[in-house]
């Protein structure tokens, strides 16, 4: 980084791969890890060089060259040359000639059919050190079976026929993203009817509102203690602790959500892909309301109150797209959102919605539904109209179905649980089983 900035000082401007180059050229000594690794850094700032080009041409002015240096970064082992699998059967690292391997137990995993994912399969390894877990983990990339959905082409325009005899038709997933529910997934069934999923994301918020009231907790104790104390370190552990916990049930909690979506996608491909005459083959686009830069817009403006800004700050919708558009294999639109969660789907009567359920005030319509299937809806009228909301008239049939992001248990389940437990002998025991 300090050798690019000395390059723009200079009046000069070094390319990727220029900084490539310098990278792998370094002595030794001052890059101690594998060529292929070295090469992978490079690469990786400058995508943040470009990363900050495109926000500043689309307007963010704000966005800043990269100027921090780092403490951490992920280690990248490409497969043949950073990374194998020992005589012994164990998982090598190479940190570069004459240096020593990592030598790890090989990890057993398995993919998301449940089948265990051979060695053979692996491709380009992570080795990613998270500073509040105070704990390593190997992220691998492997090669699966092809089950992306059949995606969208702009050029189709809906439905079109490609010879004589065969079809492509295009259905239309909608989602309507929020902080209570992450994901809201609307489209038109075979019937005419509206099928919506509301996948209720309290849980997710029970996760970040725990951490925060933690967090906040121990940072007022560390502002009362002495830099480098015997209570400050401790505190400080205990911080990054309450981090790393929250961390990972909040990874845990995103894919949940975004495989009940992925499973819901493939749902819809599945009963069009049916209900379609022969040689008609259906297509699948998704949809989602555009919400980006909400929170950086919130935040200058102070529209809302410090707990909302919070939120919006923390909201991870982002990765939800990401983790969705990975699993179904489709690209991900967005379209202008507003007043979807205004307007009402049937007669296309606008008001305020204070609740959670959006009632219509025209009086010749009395249209009543959860407020983000209504976003939801409507959405998915924008999609297919290019844009304009047209409303759907009286005949409206709108299904919901609501669905947990993680599985709880009820009152019952809970009961059951604490008397087998103890029947058992363990109530209370800890983290004691049975033999």
């Amino acid at each position: 980084m300090a050798w690019v900035w000395g390059e723009w000082r200079a009046g000069r401007h070094p390319g990727r791969e220029d900084v490539r180059r310098f990278v792998t050229s370094l002595a030794p000594e001052e890059r101690p890890v594998h060529a292929h690794t070295a090469q992978a850094v490079a690469y990786d700032f400058w995508d943040a060089v470009e990363t900050a080009r495109t926000n500043r041409s689309d307007g963010m002015s704000r966005a800043r060259l990269p100027w921090r240096g780092k403490k951490y970064r992920p280690l990248v082992f490409t497969r043949n040359y950073g990374w194998r699998v020992t005589p012994e059967g164990r998982h090598s690292l190479s940190l570069g000639r004459g240096r020593a391997r990592i030598v790890l137990p090989l990890p057993a995993f398995t993919d998301r059919g449940g089948a265990l994912v051979e060695a053979a399969r692996w491709g380009e390894i992570k080795l990613c050190w998270s500073s509040n877990a105070r704990a390593w983990s190997l992220h691998i990339s492997y090669r699966c079976p092809e089950d992306a959905l059949p995606g969208f082409a702009q050029d189709w325009g809906g439905e079109r026929a490609t010879d004589g005899q065969s079809s492509v038709r295009v259905v239309t997933v909608a989602i309507d993203e929020g902080i209570i529910n992450p994901l809201t997934l609307a489209h038109q069934a075979p019937d005419g009817a509206r099928e919506v999923m509301v996948i209720n994301g309290r849980s997710g918020r029970a996760i970040k509102r725990g951490r925060n009231k933690t967090v906040a907790k121990l940072s007022a104790m560390l502002s009362r203690c002495k830099n480098g104390s015997r209570r400050h370190r401790r505190l400080t552990a205990a911080k990054r602790k309450a981090q790393g916990k929250a961390e990972a049930r909040l990874r845990d909690f995103n894919h949940q959500t975004t495989a009940k979506a992925n499973k819901a996608v493939r749902a819809v491909h599945a009963l069009h892909q049916a209900e379609a005459p022969d040689g008609v083959t259906v297509t699948m686009r998704v949809v989602v309301g555009d919400v980006r830069g909400i929170e950086q817009r919130t935040n200058q403006r102070r529209r809302v109150n410090r707990s909302t800004r919070q939120q919006l700050s923390q909201w991870e919708r982002g990765i939800h797209e990401h983790q969705l558009a990975y699993k179904a294999g489709l690209k991900i639109e967005h379209i202008n959102e507003t007043y979807t969660s205004q307007a009402c789907p049937a007669c296309g009567h606008r008001r305020k919605v204070r609740g959670r359920w959006y009632a219509c005030t025209n009086e010749t319509c009395g249209f009543r539904l959860h407020r983000d299937a209504v976003g939801g809806v409507n959405i998915l009228t924008l999609a297919d109209n290019d844009g304009t909301l047209v409303p759907a008239g009286p005949d409206l049939r709108v299904r919901v179905t609501y669905l947990r992001a993680q599985p709880g248990w009820s009152p019952l389940q809970r009961e059951l649980h604490g008397h087998h437990q103890r029947t058992l002998g363990h109530a209370g025991s800890g983290r004691q089983r049975s033999p």
